[in-house]
């Protein structure tokens, strides 16, 4: 299957074949540098080597695949694993919504008529809710709290708010709003206003 340097040279035209073949007065000399006969030791024949040039192209072309097939192998492992567990935390984000919406579809106070508008801080961004006047007193005296659910706050009596806490946590907005940052910028002693 393989062919020498020179046959594949002379196949693309890049050589010319020499007139006569061998030199006449020269014998050919085997690997070790004695002369080739027809009977080596034992009788048999010597096995001739291949030039160095094509077999080091050949072992560097089947370890260049070798390696294109593994890196292809190992980002297919990783996306595969990616993937599951893409599929596994969408499978656990569905059940945590399904426990929360089991609590907030039952006991849901949201009042559609509501027009007061109530903002509050939820993962860094101001949210808002609607509720009637008097939501809006129970809210600020603690006997409501807000549940988010699939993009919506939801209205929930305390007792209701702390059973989405016990589920998640971070599905219950905290409507006390942050505490004050004097502590992370202090007034240097010094200054004098």
């Amino acid at each position: 299957m393989s062919k020498s340097l020179q046959d594949q040279l002379l196949s693309l035209g890049l050589a010319r074949k020499k007139p006569g073949g061998k030199r006449p007065g020269k014998a050919s000399r085997g690997a070790h540098g004695q002369p080739a006969s027809s009977k080596g030791q034992g009788g048999k024949k010597q096995p001739q080597k291949r030039p160095a040039s094509a077999s080091g192209k050949d072992e560097a072309a089947m370890s260049l695949d070798r390696a294109y097939a593994l890196r292809k192998q190992e980002e297919q492992k990783q996306a595969d694993t990616a993937r599951k567990l893409k599929q596994e935390e969408v499978r656990r984000r569905r059940l945590l919504n399904k426990e929360i919406g089991a609590v907030v579809n039952t006991h849901r106070l949201n009042n559609p008529k509501a027009e007061m508008p109530r903002n509050f801080m939820y993962k860094g961004r101001i949210r808002k809710v609607y509720l009637t006047p008097e939501q809006l007193e129970a809210l600020n005296r603690g006997e409501f709290g807000i549940a988010y659910l699939t993009g919506s706050y939801h209205l929930l009596a305390s007792e209701h708010v702390e059973d989405v806490r016990q589920i998640s946590p971070e599905h219950v907005p905290d409507l006390g709003g942050e505490s004050s940052d004097d502590e992370e910028f202090p007034v240097p002693d010094d200054l004098v206003w």
